[in-house]
């Protein structure tokens, strides 16, 4: 990929198209993922869900989607974070993490959780500052989350 990247908050209907057909591009074999992102790019397009996009000439290579949490006040949740493959260990994520916790003024704390296998992404958590609170299956009954 061409080293010309660009950070921004998504702003238009093409974006939202370019995010839609990134994420479902790499599902994780989460269950009902295809739905999850159905109701997220509702949730986009309606300002409840804020996205950070990363693009190299006009291709999406990544995102963070964050939102308050639907039942902890004054909490911010981070929902999804991806990055092409090809950019991985560049830190894309560290970035867009740390712009959300930019974002996050009128918050008192943030939380996110990661696959237990997910080494990649819970190193990346642990290196921004985020600690581990508690482990259980949130997704699927056979697969264990780390909540951070």
């Amino acid at each position: 990929m061409p080293f010309d990247f660009r950070f921004k908050f998504i702003e238009n209907e093409k974006e939202i198209s370019k995010l839609k057909k990134f994420l479902l591009e790499q599902p994780f074999n989460y269950p009902s993922y295809e739905d999850w992102v159905e109701r997220a790019i509702t949730q986009i397009d309606q300002g409840y869900k804020k996205t950070i996009l990363s693009f190299s000439d006009e291709v999406l290579v990544g995102d963070l989607i964050f939102q308050p949490h639907k039942t902890l006040s004054r909490v911010m949740e981070l929902k999804n974070m991806r990055i092409h493959p090809d950019l991985k260990r560049r830190y894309f994520g560290f970035f867009m993490l740390r712009q959300a916790e930019a974002e996050s003024n009128n918050y008192d704390a943030i939380i996110c959780d990661a696959r237990s296998d997910r080494t990649d992404v819970l190193n990346l958590l642990k290196l921004c500052g985020y600690i581990e609170i508690s482990r259980t299956p949130l997704y699927e009954s056979n697969t264990e989350d780390v909540i951070m």
